[in-house]
């Protein structure tokens, strides 16, 4: 493993911690055994790094390795590319957000690993400070990579920058605003990429952006309804990969970028980084109730 202490302007301290040459040893051993003897490897290398299952504990859920040993094999090369860049993409990340943000205060942390083939990139409480996560395996390509460090670094500065910091649960409410708050502010300071390509961290969704517009006003009439809603399924419907709902899949990531956009009209980046969660409902609640023409 490796510990890069980085000062952006000599004022804000950022630790990356990188985990994937520590994969690399665990997979080194693992490659020849039999699925038991992987399983059984990969156990104690979680053991010694249970950021790498971050993703699934923090939602409830109890991983299963199986998918992404098999997995590995195919993303390796893919892998050792992104362990020699990812640290650069933080440290980029940070360059670009932190200022916008009045942010060079915070003492932050970021954690590049390989995980198992699910979530990119994310930023939870991890050790008591919010943790921005990147996951080499799911990261294609440098576009890919500089918008989702960015929209991910947005995240990790955002959560601790109120008078009473965010924590990474709530209400839908909470989270239309907060990947709405992300993904505009990376489309306003990378703006050589199309908003699709924000919204997904890469190309080929412009259909899908398309057909979010379509039922735009029906998507933000049943947020509205559910804005309260903690129940991660109601949650899901609208900013994860849903199934059996009547609107495409993260449709609450365009409400919310949309949202933001306008509120930008009258309000600064670093007001709006600091708003309580609180404040944040009200006013996703209030853009939401406005007549739609």
């Amino acid at each position: 493993m490796v510990d890069r202490l980085s000062l952006y302007d000599r004022q804000m301290p950022i630790t990356v911690r990188n985990l994937v040459p520590d994969f690399l040893e665990f997979w080194d051993q693992a490659r020849a055994e039999d699925e038991q003897g992987q399983l059984t490897l990969w156990a104690e290398y979680v053991e010694r790094h249970p950021e790498v299952i971050d993703d699934f504990r923090r939602s409830g859920r109890e991983p299963d390795p199986r998918a992404a040993l098999g997995l590995y094999p195919k993303a390796l090369e893919l892998i050792r590319a992104n362990a020699e860049a990812a640290d650069g993409w933080v440290h980029e990340a940070a360059e670009l957000v932190a200022p916008v943000l009045d942010a060079r205060h915070l003492e932050l942390q970021a954690v590049v690993m390989v995980g198992l083939g699910t979530a990119n990139g994310w930023v939870s409480d991890f050790g008591g400070r919010p943790t921005l996560f990147l996951a080499v395996e799911r990261i294609p390509d440098a576009t890919a990579a500089r918008i989702l460090a960015a929209h991910e670094f947005a995240h990790a500065v955002q959560l601790p920058l109120p008078e009473v910091p965010w924590t990474d649960i709530g209400p839908l409410g909470q989270w239309i605003y907060s990947e709405g708050f992300a993904t505009a502010l990376t489309a306003e300071l990378l703006p050589e990429y199309g908003l699709a390509e924000h919204l997904w961290f890469g190309d080929g969704y412009d259909d899908w952006l398309v057909d979010c517009l379509q039922v735009l006003p029906a998507a933000e009439s049943a947020i509205l309804s559910d804005l309260e809603s903690e129940d991660d399924e109601v949650v899901g419907r609208y900013l994860t990969r849903n199934q059996g709902s009547p609107f495409p899949d993260r449709v609450g990531y365009l409400v919310g970028t949309r949202l933001v956009q306008d509120l930008r009209r009258t309000h600064d980046w670093p007001e709006l980084a600091r708003w309580s969660t609180e404040q944040a409902q009200q006013e996703v609640r209030r853009a939401l109730s406005r007549p739609r023409c």
